[in-house]
């Protein structure tokens, strides 16, 4: 029988090894690329969805508006992305994968957060909403739950 230490120990080993992996791998996509994690994952959103909206990569990415605005005009200014009126409605602009993000997408496998969303894409119904509930569990802990005193 497992003691409760032993699972504080356990949910410790596997949460500080995601983070380093992720953060190792955060780095080499910066240096290689001059991409950020975030970047990265509005590029592989890009790529699922071509009608993708700002305010769905701000619900996707968690971050607000204005961060995600900075984010696409700086994947613009560095050849990572096109923004285009669009032939159906001029008010939207549609964003455009350029080669060169493709070729990124191509090479690099991701880690993290990013990993888990494509791999949600490929889980059966069961397996993603035991992911799903896994998570809300972990954010309530996390955030609202009252520790009891001993």
């Amino acid at each position: 029988l497992k003691t409760v230490l032993t699972y504080v120990r356990e949910f410790f080993r596997l949460y500080w090894a995601n983070e380093a992996a992720h953060e190792e791998w955060s780095r080499e996509l910066e240096a290689q690329f001059g991409l950020t994690a975030k970047q990265y994952g509005l590029l592989r959103a890009v790529e699922r969805q071509a009608d993708i909206t700002t305010t769905d990569l701000t619900e996707l990415l968690g971050k607000a508006q204005p961060a995600i605005t900075q984010m696409l005009n700086r994947l613009e200014k560095n050849g990572f992305i096109t923004r285009e009126a669009s032939t159906s409605d001029k008010r939207k602009r549609e964003l455009k994968m350029t080669p060169k993000a493709q070729k990124v997408l191509d090479t690099v496998e991701p880690v993290g957060p990013t990993r888990v969303a494509l791999a949600l894409e490929h889980a059966n119904d069961r397996e993603a909403g035991e992911v799903v509930r896994a998570m809300e569990l972990l954010h309530d802990w996390m955030t609202k739950r009252k520790l009891k005193k001993k």
